[in-house]
């Protein structure tokens, strides 16, 4: 069905591991300490915001 191809296509590995590698680079970028990132979603959108305003 249509839903299990969109889960399927939104799990490659791939996907992942370019998101982790992202956020890691970001993390180094400004400092920011990973004991600070409590909430994966929130503190990830906020890094987006702040790479598309610098």
């Amino acid at each position: 069905t249509s839903i299990d191809s969109n889960y399927y296509k939104a799990n490659l590995s791939n996907k992942y591991s370019l998101y982790f590698n992202f956020l890691g680079n970001k993390l180094k970028e400004y400092n920011i300490k990973h004991y600070y990132i409590y909430n994966i979603d929130k503190k990830g959108y906020l890094i987006s915001i702040i790479s598309k305003l610098t």
